[in-house]
């Protein structure tokens, strides 16, 4: 296969036409791996068997859209999110819950881009220390997670979270504090070198009084700056609303945040601003709608290419919640094989992940790519993805009938990795192997770790139970691979 074009050799108006399927480019398990990689958290093998039957136009209408019920599990899960944040401590319950929408909420997409806009208006637990706050934070998240990016911004600016971390109660008339001015051009829209320091003082002012009362905004009038306030060439006696629709206006706008979502959905090798102009221009004209703009990346001949397969490294959401993805069956629950999933076990996993949710580091959220891999990440990974394949990673859920998992036991068939010799009918080393590549790594590993793993499935020909411990202990060693970090 020819070596694709550099980045700045390609045409941007070609590179993102609608990607068609071709005899030697066919819409396959591959792909459609990698459009749930993307714009969801990883897929079970129903999901996988139902996407290349759809192909890939129907596959991204569902995942822009949800479940058919998604909709419906929205008041019941604010509910249960609401009950969690109220008997919460330190924002453990309220982490779990959120994974549980993950997983299980019927609507991936939204969630993935509840998380973006979680780190890119970072807050964290850590100051906020109020569970409820960052409860209804992350509510406005999934509300706007697929529409405007204007009234989002609008209402993160009102946000009683981002009031308490941004300090906004110390913001007064005479003594104006930057931190959420600043915030707002150099983090949430403009990147630095497209405002002034000027333009941050002076829109300080114009945030001056909006105060919060601990549960949500409140306009302090007697600490609002009245003047008039010049920012980004604009004069006037602007209040925090007109700052929000004056950074807007900007034309910077829209190449920042292109170019944030490019790196979350498409690749985190940095392309020409050329390749991303047409997709800069819709996104002016389309009043900055984010899901018209993820449905071009996700539809895209750029993003079915060799420029964006496997060239992000997974967040430890990606990298945990994928893996449990392709291991875990739902079956019915009156059938005897049905296991709930236990989301609460993967919080503290997540944790020494480094990526503990309500809490990212600081007001640049976590950075992501290469510093989610260190030697106490990778081991972490690691550790996780060995309990994952023997079962042992899962607590018994509470409220329901305890199971119990031990070393020396089987996994519940709905938690075993085995499971996909069985359906495969698979009995030979090399199509044992074949079997898990498919469950984990749809696309392939290296040709030498392929024969690695034969060899090793192979070593005194097992059968029965002990071929089963072998499989598992090589979905083990394939969720350690450098394939498997890559979404």
């Amino acid at each position: 296969m020819a070596a694709p074009l550099p980045l700045d050799k390609l045409d941007p108006v070609e590179a993102w036409k609608p990607w068609a399927p071709s005899a030697s480019d066919p819409w396959d398990r591959k792909w459609a791996a990698h459009l749930y990689r993307r714009a969801a958290f990883g897929a079970s093998a129903v999901e996988l068997e139902r996407a290349v039957k759809d192909g890939p136009a129907k596959t991204l209408e569902l995942l822009l859209g949800g479940q058919p019920n998604a909709a419906e599990m929205v008041p019941t899960l604010t509910d249960v999110g609401r009950v969690a944040a109220t008997r919460d401590a330190d924002g453990t319950q309220l982490r779990g819950w959120w994974l549980y929408c993950m997983l299980q909420g019927g609507h991936p997409l939204r969630e993935k881009l509840a998380l973006f806009w979680h780190n890119h208006f970072a807050t964290s637990m850590v100051k906020v220390r109020d569970p409820n706050l960052m409860f209804q934070q992350n509510g406005l998240f999934r509300t706007h997670a697929l529409g405007q990016f204007g009234p989002l911004l609008h209402a993160v600016t009102r946000d009683g979270a981002m009031l308490v971390w941004l300090d906004s109660n110390s913001n007064v008339k005479g003594k104006a504090n930057e931190n959420y001015a600043r915030e707002l051009m150099e983090l949430f829209s403009l990147g630095v070198g497209n405002y002034t320091e000027k333009d941050v003082r002076e829109a300080a002012r114009a945030f001056t009084g909006w105060h919060t009362d601990g549960k949500g905004f409140q306009f302090n009038d007697a600490q609002h700056d009245m003047g008039d306030k010049t920012v980004l060439g604009k004069t006037g006696p602007w209040r925090g609303d007109d700052i929000v629709k004056i950074v807007l206006e900007q034309s910077a706008a829209a190449r920042f945040l292109v170019r944030k979502l490019y790196t979350f959905f498409v690749s985190e090798i940095a392309p020409p601003q050329s390749l991303l102009e047409p997709l800069c221009e819709a996104f002016r004209k389309s009043e900055y709608d984010t899901a018209a703009l993820v449905k071009t990346m996700l539809a895209s001949r750029h993003f079915y290419s060799d420029h964006a397969f496997r060239k992000r490294i997974k967040s430890p959401i990606e990298y945990a919640l994928g893996a449990v993805l392709a291991t875990y069956q739902r079956f019915d629950e009156g059938d005897p094989y049905y296991r709930p999933l236990a989301h609460q076990s993967l919080v503290k996993w997540l944790n020494g992940m480094g990526q503990a949710l309500f809490a990212p580091p600081n007001v640049k959220g976590w950075p992501g790519g290469r510093t989610w891999l260190n030697t106490a990440t990778v081991l972490e990974r690691n550790n996780f993805a060995a309990e994952l394949a023997s079962g042992t990673v899962w607590a018994p859920p509470p409220e329901t009938a305890p199971f119990v998992v031990a070393s020396d036991l089987p996994p519940p068939k709905a938690l075993d990795p085995a499971r996909a010799i069985e359906d495969a009918h698979a009995t030979k080393p090399g199509d044992v192997v074949n079997a898990l590549i498919e469950m984990y790594a749809p696309g392939g590993v290296r040709a030498e770790a392929r024969a690695k793993l034969v060899a090793f499935v192979a070593e005194d020909n097992p059968t029965g139970l002990i071929l089963a411990r072998r499989a598992r202990e090589a979905a083990h060693a394939i969720l350690t691979m450098p394939e498997t970090q890559l979404a």
